[in-house]
């Protein structure tokens, strides 16, 4: 952002009527204001109104990017670095006078952050509890936590109104008693447990009135975490028999989100032995010592041998059906199939629903339709991009008598209706099941990290990357996933092949190492071991292939607009990444059961 021209004053940003903005505003959060004063701003620079249009820029910039309760001062600053210091002298003076406190809290800890004004930190912390109390809603929850957490992060780090932050949360707590639909006193049980704040007794009954709750209503998840915060309290307290006791009913939790996964129709396997594995784990990580936790232990053994019943039923879920149908049953069917899950159980799901596109399907599909319509496919096809300019030739066609040419054709035909299925598969069955995850899961980056972090298609150090684009996608942005994935498939793929032994960079006259890209490693003959015939088809159409989307290129040398990436294909992109990191999980822990289970009959 330039600086501000002309300098701003109180009086600039009192004269501006920025409070008719937030009255009109339906929601009193950030995201909304910054829509609004963005708009404030175009319409004062259409009259010529310099000084409302400079107040409502600074506003527009306060309030666009999105604070998570838990990042450091540091990345604070590095988000608003762009503010200059003539704009920050600004913000310190209208501070005191802003009377909304959404908008006062975010003002004040940008300055904290910034300039490291103690007097501003003060002031953000009761105006996050304002702003918490006004967005408090026990069935859209997370706005409200938000602040409450940001409000005793801060507290506690300049050791200012710790007393009130709690007196805050233990209100709220005291409020709904346990009895709120989601994740709000399970989370602000966590924060006070996290600074050793609270009162174990009182909230160790509280948990657990909210985990019965939770199990009736069959929300497992919610469950499982109230009963580890029980048990949690009774760790502080150190009472470790209730503790342990706990523990037990939250691993217990695993095993019957299993058998509910079993009375669906059709019984869901994988579901049910994903949710054994977890319930073995559990069990075998609960504390204490030998004598006390051989309960628990018998307990795993005997879980154990059931997870390896499901998974041998679970291959028979891993399919996807040819039959042709109307979208609108297909659409259905995709939102059922993650329905009602668990978010974790609800992602697989996903990954599993459909697969690659069916090379030899596609191949005998192109074949016959050149044999039914000889007329269309005498002539080479040129493919044109939306400015008219030829961005593929089809190399001779399908009907050729020269068998390299025949291929060759057949091959780019082949891209082509790959699109067709991938946009279609898109629009049927990965979009309306990615939607009805989105609005049924209040899903962070951290969520998703949890589940793809033992993924095989990951180096160590990409988890969060692949995280942050899986999640963004999740949320409907594939501006975000389609520029942070693509890139990350590529270097997977050369880490799958150095894992193997493969050389993946060359060195040219200058001895300098470049790394191979797709267009080379996905054509190298032993990446045929790594992807199967499906996998490998789908990753050049959809990536390197001119008859196909291309993405990589095209990507790489911005070719696509605005609109294309909203297209469904880009959502195909995204649950395709899904897919190849959530399958190599459940094949892992197959292989890990397998060898565990051979271990314990020697």
């Amino acid at each position: 952002m330039s600086s501000l021209n002309p300098s701003l004053t109180k009086d600039d940003f009192i004269n501006s009527c920025w409070q008719d903005v937030v009255n009109s505003s339906e929601r009193k959060d950030c995201f909304d204001y910054d829509r609004a004063f963005w708009k404030k701003a175009q319409e004062a620079q259409e009259v010529g109104n310099l000084r409302n249009q400079a107040v409502f820029a600074v506003l527009t910039a306060v309030t666009s990017a999105a604070i998570k309760p838990e990042s450091t001062e540091e990345f604070f600053a590095d988000i608003f670095k762009n503010l200059t210091d003539e704009q920050l002298n600004f913000l310190a003076e209208i501070a005191p006078e802003i009377s909304d406190p959404e908008l006062q809290a975010r003002v004040a800890d940008i300055l904290w952050a910034r300039q490291r004004n103690f007097r501003m930190a003060q002031l953000a912390i009761p105006a996050y509890l304002q702003s918490a109390t006004t967005l408090e809603d026990p069935d859209q929850w997370s706005a409200c936590a938000d602040r409450i957490e940001r409000a005793l992060r801060l507290s506690c780090r300049i050791r200012y109104q710790v007393d009130v932050v709690v007196a805050h949360i233990e209100a709220v707590l005291d409020r709904y008693q346990g009895e709120d639909p989601l994740w709000l006193s399970a989370k602000l049980m966590e924060l006070l447990q996290e600074h050793e704040l609270g009162e174990p007794v009182e909230y160790a009954a509280l948990a657990e009135k909210a985990a019965i709750s939770a199990e009736l209503a069959h929300d497992w998840r919610r469950a499982r975490t109230l009963w580890h915060i029980k048990a949690v309290w009774h760790r502080m307290e150190k009472d470790y028999s209730k503790e342990r006791d706990a523990s037990m009913l939250a691993a217990e939790t695993y095993v019957k989100e299993a058998e509910s996964a079993l009375k669906r129709t059709p019984p869901s396997y994988l579901g049910a032995s994903r949710f054994m594995q977890q319930a073995v784990e559990a069990y075998k990580n609960i504390r204490g010592t030998k004598e006390e936790t051989a309960d628990a232990k018998a307990k795993a053994k005997e879980v154990h041998r059931l997870f390896l019943q499901y998974q041998e039923e679970t291959r028979n879920e891993m399919i996807t059906s040819s039959h042709e149908m109307d979208i609108s049953e297909l659409v259905e069917q995709a939102r059922n199939h993650v329905r009602g899950k668990d978010f974790q159980e609800a992602l697989f799901a996903l990954a599993c629903l459909g697969a690659p596109t069916d090379v030899s399907r596609l191949r005998q599909q192109v074949q016959q339709q050149a044999g039914e319509f000889v007329a269309s496919h005498l002539f080479p096809i040129v493919m044109m991009n939306e400015m008219g300019k030829v961005v593929a030739r089809q190399p001779g066609f399908v009907l050729s008598n020269n068998p390299e040419e025949a291929e060759a054709a057949t091959h780019f035909e082949m891209c082509r209706n790959a699109i067709y299925y991938q946009n279609l598969q898109a629009q049927a069955c990965i979009e309306p099941a990615r939607y009805q995850i989105y609005l049924e899961h209040n899903a962070r980056i951290n969520d998703i990290l949890e589940i793809v972090s033992n993924s095989p298609f990951i180096p160590p150090n990409r988890k969060y990357l692949f995280a942050k684009g899986l999640h963004a996608g999740l949320t409907g942005d594939f501006f975000t996933s389609t520029h942070i994935l693509i890139p990350q498939i590529e270097n997977s793929i050369r880490y799958l092949m150095w894992q193997r032994g493969i050389i993946t960079s060359g060195l040219d006259d200058s001895g300098i190492q470049n790394e191979h890209n797709l267009n080379s490693t996905l054509y190298r003959t032993e990446i045929t071991s790594i992807l199967d015939e499906d996998t490998l088809f789908d990753l050049r159409c959809l990536l390197i292939e001119r008859a196909g989307s291309n993405l990589r290129n095209r990507m790489a040398h911005g070719l696509i607009n605005d609109g294309e990436f909203m297209s469904p294909l880009m959502s195909y992109i995204w649950w395709f990444t899904l897919r190849l990191c959530c399958l190599p999980i459940l094949i892992h822990q197959q292989q890990v059961e397998q060898s565990e289970a051979s271990n314990d009959e020697i």
